[in-house]
């Protein structure tokens, strides 16, 4: 076999296996918006891929027996990339087909939607290698442990690429596009230079969609009544900042030229800030839980005013607790979320942030605080790792004995969907914390939950709700072992993601 024909099938090996890892983060960055990031919608884009991937190298090893199973290759790959270039459409199509239904079977439709089709067709590719190579007498072994070993190095590269630059820098579609050009574009000139001029038409397909969708991206950002000033996409979740006008938001013709601000991760809001909030009125500038969590802090002495908050958001908590006395300290795992809370909700610069796992900053500070709180939702999930019996303990090693510990959370605790909140209660009271819940709202689908967790007698006040009327009997107890919240969570979650995308952008 020739050696400049060798070479370019490995550097086609290599290009799909950077392929392949790059469609399945974007996949699932795709799902994020829709379903979130939680470990089901992991271990579906993981399962998908793998699925894929066997059918298409079963299906490829059927293909490399063939005649010209050359020119086969290089037509597998222009409709790989194809659909790889289809990527953000098809996921906007997932949404529409099955945003509403239930979360497991919603999100295997999605990813068999989104993924499959580019994944089980580069599945097929290294066979068709390794086929090209083998029949001009290359040991087929040895050809097939070169192929796969180069693809997987390219795949590995991919993940760290796409990973930590190319998708944070920029965001999915654009990466999906040029993706899919370059899977097509060398053998597109093969297929030329074999006078195979009929490929031109499906490579001017990739490219005409390839416009088409750039168009729509840019053009698709702003809503009538709402502006899009940041967006960004990354591993921990899709970043918005929108500017809402009020008299349409609040459905008030006299707040014309009004407008408030939101943080959205992954569709779900995590901040609102409304600078024309009339305090006379009783209108809040932000939500609701940020002003209980100051009253109740407001108890501690003057000299005990040290407060931890773990998760930023738009960092209004952190700006409304320094206002009234306290010194903050925040610990956010995403860095851009500092950027955007420092860039466009005015966090002020002497409010310091550690870019750290929440869990992790806990258990390796030295420092003791006289509050500790949990506002650590990614989209609408609250990682499980920080809500364990294990994790409760490091927490009590840093917080003084009259200090409160406080956990912004979900708004169903009463039947099915509570089952999540009543296991971070009955996980609370087995750590030894007394613990209340206080509500924001008396409606149910209106309210956040806040955790009120002391290791001795808290303020109690008329709003908190009657623990003795709910039955914590089928709660679990959160450990590291079984990292099981996400799962006793799950209807909650899905319930107001549902919300979040009907009523949201």
């Amino acid at each position: 076999m020739k050696k400049q024909l060798l070479y370019f099938l490995l550097l086609l090996a290599f290009i799909e296996g950077a392929t392949v890892m790059g469609a399945e983060l974007l996949g699932a960055k795709m799902l994020a918006p829709f379903f979130g990031s939680s470990l089901y919608v992991w271990s579906s884009v993981m399962a998908i891929t793998l699925g894929g991937l066997a059918g298409g190298y079963f299906f490829g090893g059927r293909l490399s027996s063939r005649k010209d199973n050359e020119k086969i290759l290089y037509k597998v790959l222009l409709v790989a990339a194809l659909f790889t270039v289809l990527m953000p459409f098809t996921s906007q199509l997932a949404l529409s087909l099955f945003g509403m239904r239930s979360l497991m079977p919603a999100v295997i439709a999605s990813s068999l939607l989104i993924l499959f089709p580019p994944v089980f067709l580069m599945g097929a590719v290294s066979p068709l290698i390794i086929g090209n190579i083998s029949k001009n007498g290359e040991d087929p072994g040895k050809a097939a442990g070169t192929v796969y070993a180069i693809s997987t190095v390219g795949g590995i590269l991919a993940t760290f690429l796409y990973g930590f630059y190319i998708i944070p820098n920029f965001g999915l579609t654009i990466p999906s596009i040029v993706s899919g050009i370059i899977l097509g574009t060398l053998p597109i000139i093969r297929l030329v230079k074999k006078k195979d001029y009929n490929s031109l038409v499906l490579f001017g397909i990739i490219i005409c969609m390839s416009g088409f969708q750039i168009h729509a991206e840019n053009n698709g950002l702003n809503r009538e009544h709402q502006e899009t000033i940041f967006e960004s996409d990354g591993l921990l979740g899709k970043i918005q900042v929108i500017d809402y006008e009020n008299d349409y938001y609040f459905e008030d013709s006299t707040l014309v030229g009004e407008k408030s601000r939101w943080l959205y991760v992954n569709r779900i809001s995590q901040t609102m800030d409304n600078p024309y909030a009339r305090v006379e009125l009783d209108e809040e500038r932000y939500f609701t839980y940020i002003y209980c969590f100051t009253k109740l802090l407001k108890n501690l002495p003057k000299e005990n005013r040290n407060v931890l908050l773990l998760g930023l958001g738009g960092g209004s908590i952190a700006k409304y607790l320094t206002e009234n006395g306290f010194n903050v300290e925040v610990c956010e795992l995403d860095k851009r979320i500092e950027l955007v809370a420092r860039n466009y909700f005015e966090l002020p610069k002497t409010i310091k942030v550690t870019i750290d796992d929440a869990r992790h900053f806990v258990k390796g500070t030295t420092k003791k605080y006289d509050a500790i709180i949990f506002d650590t939702f990614k989209g609408e999930e609250t990682p499980n790792h920080i809500l364990t019996t294990e994790s409760l303990e490091e927490v009590k090693k840093i917080l003084n004995p009259e200090g409160y510990l406080l956990i912004n959370s979900f708004n169903y605790i009463e039947g099915e969907k509570g089952l999540g909140l009543r296991s971070i209660y009955k996980t609370l009271t087995a750590s030894g914390f007394n613990t209340s819940i206080w509500p924001t709202d008396k409606l149910i689908n209106n309210r956040n939950l806040l955790f009120i967790s002391s290791s001795k007698p808290h303020p109690q006040y008329d709003d908190f709700l009657d623990l003795d009327l709910i039955d914590f009997n089928d709660a679990q107890i959160l450990k590291d072992e079984f990292p099981a919240f996400e799962m006793l969570n799950g209807d909650a979650a899905l319930e107001w993601r549902r919300g979040a995308i009907k009523n949201g952008i």
